[in-house]
């Protein structure tokens, strides 16, 4: 649903083909299979992702380049939203983030998954075991090794809240 409604409200050119479906993650780079994670519930946080195998330091989890959706302007954004009933709507206004276009720039986007990626649930410190190495990157590496079924946590605050900039405030 996410992804027609994305091709119809936002962008009818966008591709999403990937022999992975979007439940499972999608292909990661350089396998032929999905990312090392799969979707269950989490105690107190609602849904999560956990390591479908136990992962090294460095190695990449996510890789977010080609499979997160950058809305071109608020009003695309809206009309996806507004497109989707009202429990969707929701989960993507939470699955939504601002992030910094480029190095050393003051240009933000909106974007989102429209795949489980989006299900990385907050950590800090030690417990957040997935992070991008900038704020600019959409691909994440295991901060440490991480075990099999042990939850993967991100560092929300790695990109800057930025809603003012991209006009949702």
């Amino acid at each position: 649903m996410f992804q027609s409604q994305y091709k119809k409200h936002v962008d009818n050119t966008y591709s999403f083909y990937d022999t992975v479906p979007p439940t499972m993650g999608y292909t990661l780079e350089g396998s032929r299979g999905p990312p090392p994670f799969y979707a269950k519930h989490s105690p107190g946080k609602g849904r999560g992702l956990f390591a479908s195998r136990d992962i090294k330091r460095g190695e990449l989890t996510h890789d977010g380049t080609n499979t997160n959706v950058m809305f071109p302007d608020v009003s695309s954004w809206r009309r996806f939203v507004f497109s989707l009933p009202r429990n969707r709507a929701c989960d993507i206004i939470d699955w939504t983030w601002t992030q910094q276009i480029e190095n050393n720039s003051d240009e933000y986007g909106i974007f989102s998954a429209i795949n489980i990626s989006v299900l990385h649930n907050g950590g800090t410190g030690y417990d957040a075991n997935v992070n991008p190495r900038s704020p600019t990157s959409s691909k994440f590496y295991a901060t440490r090794d991480i075990k099999k079924d042990e939850e993967l946590l991100t560092d929300y605050f790695i990109y800057d809240v930025a809603w003012e900039e991209v006009g949702l405030l």
